[in-house]
């Protein structure tokens, strides 16, 4: 089948009300994080099939407040910090745990990131290979950032 041409949002939204309408879909919009980026995916639900499952992720509950989209939502927590301290360190270290003399400055990191998977992989990354003097300094910068900032990003 050939791609179809589409110019603007609203051509978008009559291929997707067109081509979806009788499809049972699994649609996984994440970090949606205004709701015209919805209403340019769908705006009702008989867009797409019976049985249609619809997943958004925002940090903006705001945008879940359309009766007509929305069944329920579920608001997720971080990750306990053992968790955290174990997803960094494989990150980080290639391990589960961090380095004895990486401890202190683990947890640092651990706290840093708030309990978000993302910013855990990402931090233990950035991190993975340096020396204490370089985790340090590139730690001393990240607090300056309160966790609001890194859950914005």
């Amino acid at each position: 089948m050939k791609s179809p041409d589409i110019n603007n949002v609203m051509e978008g939204k009559e291929v997707i009300k067109r081509r979806l309408c009788s499809k049972r879909v699994l649609l996984l919009l994440d970090d949606v994080n205004d709701a015209s980026q919805l209403d340019a995916i769908m705006q009702k639900r008989e867009w797409f099939g019976k049985g249609s499952k619809i997943i958004i992720t925002t940090q903006d509950r705001g945008i879940l407040k359309v009766p007509t989209l929305v069944d329920g939502a579920y608001e997720l927590d971080g990750m306990n910090f053992n968790h955290s301290l174990e997803l960094f360190s494989k990150h980080a270290f290639r391990r589960d745990n961090p380095i004895k003399q990486y401890n202190s400055h683990s947890d640092r990191a651990a706290k840093i990131c708030g309990g978000l998977p993302l910013a855990l992989e990402v931090i233990g990354s950035l991190l993975s290979g340096k020396s204490i003097e370089e985790w340090d300094a590139i730690l001393k910068e990240l607090e300056k950032f309160p966790q609001e900032d890194v859950e914005r990003s």
